[in-house]
């Protein structure tokens, strides 16, 4: 699988064309149907930080991780 290259970086653009594709395929649905009567799990994504507001760092790691 070849993934697009960007060349400007706009990731609002990428966001909203990942949520159509999501959309259009319905891939939610999809992920669901395939884990029906498997074994369940819990998934457990800690703060992003145990002392405060979140800092900029922390916010930015996880928008690279979810795109």
């Amino acid at each position: 699988m070849k993934f697009p290259e960007h060349k400007k970086l706009d990731l609002a653009e990428i966001c909203s064309n990942t949520y159509k594709f999501w959309e259009k395929n319905d891939i939610f649905k999809k992920s669901l149907k395939v884990k029906r009567g498997g074994k369940r799990f819990v998934f457990y994504e800690g703060p992003p930080s145990a002392n405060g507001m979140p800092g900029i760092h922390h916010i930015m790691a996880r928008l690279i991780k979810d795109i």
